[in-house]
């Protein structure tokens, strides 16, 4: 193609996005219009005013969890609360810890408002990537302001929503239908999904982290020339790992190298950044909340920016009490903007040190100074697959559909040709159902791994305080006995 050609090629790719990017605000009624506004605006305000707005937030979403969602109900008449006694971010502590296991606890509808129509509840199970995969139900309403907020993180390393990206992630999933919507509803879905499959069309290339070896990304990256890379930090350093090695450079130069899902330690930093030459955007988030709700401001990607329009982030000591600033205590998330189904204090399982604001030309949001989680194992499988926990994960719980039967798992690795899937069942498991969980791990790792399946009382946490999800043991690289 000659160089006129592409270029019109691209004006009118990037027109049609454009118009489909306005179609999209369009269907929505204008709240991704306003989502993307507020979060410009709250970029500028000082840490006091966030800390207002913050309040106002979780003051609405817990006045609606005590008066319509039946557990929280329960909750609040156990401990003589009333609706309104929530009115900031010190008050929570009235509230209960919540982690899983008390959503396994009860059935999913105790956890849901029941004045919010059927239609509204997204239902989703998470990625499994800490190894306790559960189901939990998402607001149809919230998404525009799910992709108001992607948006606004890129546009902080100088992104636009119409530059290419290529994206190594998950195998991508469908979201259901709504329940008997009304008209106008299904209208709306039904618009909004035309439209996004069009922009993801002239706008990505999207391949599954277990799709993404070395040739095939480098083939992608010359022909498609994206504007950023977003994808599994391991799986993202592995690549850059194999490029360094064959002394392979992007031809068209990046903007931003956006790392999700796990940990950037330091050696996989030096690795992008030698690879790729870009800066690095790492961000952090729940798929209990759909978005991310932390990114790491331009220049130190060490380090995170906590978006406090969306989520009231605690630390928390062993005691329950909240940790100093800069003290390492566990995360505690409140999702601000889901009604259907609200998290308040949700542990996440994650140890984070978290300080005032500290960047002069940037938003007043606290910063995370330290994160201490999501540190995952890679498996080279040997038909050449790279395998990471959040792969395995999304793999085994929401591809599969083994949610309901695994409560805890952990894949280790005991030699070149054999791995064994450890398994905390919640009840005893038949033979057919251990066989389809063999079957479907072995589809996933690709021929020349022997899998097994090995069913236990626990995994226990190891001296770190850590349950990894991937362990690639030394005596990987000969022949073992199965772990008994």
């Amino acid at each position: 193609m000659s160089g006129t050609a592409e270029g019109a090629t691209r004006r009118s790719a990037r027109w049609t996005s454009r118009a489909g990017l306005g179609f999209a605000r369009a269907l929505v009624g204008g709240r991704l219009t306003r989502r993307m506004a507020g979060f410009q605006a709250a970029h500028a305000l000082s840490p006091d005013e966030l800390r207002s707005r913050q309040r106002a937030l979780l003051q609405r979403i817990v006045r609606r969890a005590l008066t319509t969602v039946p557990y929280y109900r329960d909750v609040a008449r156990e401990r003589g609360l009333a609706p309104d006694d929530i009115r900031s971010v010190e008050d929570l502590s009235a509230l209960p810890v919540v982690d899983k296991s008390v959503f396994r606890s009860r059935p999913l509808d105790d956890f849901l408002a029941d004045d919010i129509p059927r239609w509204r509840r997204l239902p989703y199970t998470t990625s499994g990537s800490t190894g306790d995969p559960f189901r939990f139900v998402l607001d149809r309403n919230a998404m525009p302001l799910v992709f108001a907020s992607h948006l606004y993180y890129d546009s902080l390393y100088g992104l636009d929503p119409l530059d290419r990206s290529l994206r190594i992630m998950g195998p991508p999933s469908e979201d259901p239908p709504p329940e008997s919507p009304p008209l106008r509803a299904r209208l709306r879905v039904c618009a909004t999904r035309f439209t996004q499959h069009g922009y993801e069309r002239l706008t990505q290339v999207r391949i599954p982290t277990v799709e993404a070896d070395p040739d095939r990304v480098r083939a992608i990256l010359d022909a498609f020339q994206p504007t950023y890379i977003l994808g599994y930090t391991a799986t993202l350093a592995a690549i850059a790992d194999a490029f360094l090695a064959s002394g392979y450079r992007p031809r068209h130069p990046l903007r931003a190298v956006i790392t999700i899902a796990e940990t950037l330690t330091p050696e996989r930093r030096r690795s992008l950044e030698a690879c790729f030459g870009a800066p690095i955007a790492n961000r952090y988030g729940q798929r209990e909340f759909k978005y991310w709700c932390a990114q790491s401001p331009p220049g130190d990607p060490s380090r995170f920016l906590v978006n406090t329009e969306l989520v009231v982030w605690e630390t928390l000591l062993a005691d329950g009490t909240r940790a100093a600033p800069g003290e390492v205590g566990r995360v505690v998330l409140t999702n601000l903007h889901n009604e259907v189904m609200p998290f308040l204090r949700y542990d996440t399982g994650d140890l984070a040190a978290v300080d005032e604001p500290a960047w002069p030309d940037g938003p007043g949001f606290p910063v995370v100074t330290r994160l201490d989680g999501r540190t995952q194992e890679v498996l080279r499988t040997p038909s050449g697959r790279t395998i990471d926990a959040t792969t395995l994960g999304h793999h085994l719980a929401v591809t599969c559909g083994h949610v309901d039967v695994i409560r805890l798992y952990q894949l280790i690795q005991t030699a070149v040709d054999r791995v064994t899937l450890r398994v905390v069942p919640p009840a005893p498991l038949d033979a057919p159902t251990l066989e389809r969980i063999r079957a479907d791990l072995g589809s996933l790792l690709g021929p020349g791994l022997h899998v097994a399946i090995q069913l236990v009382d626990d995994i226990p946490l190891e001296r770190s305080g850590k349950r990894p999800i991937l362990k690639t043991l030394p005596a990987a690289v000969r022949p073992t006995e199965e772990i008994g």
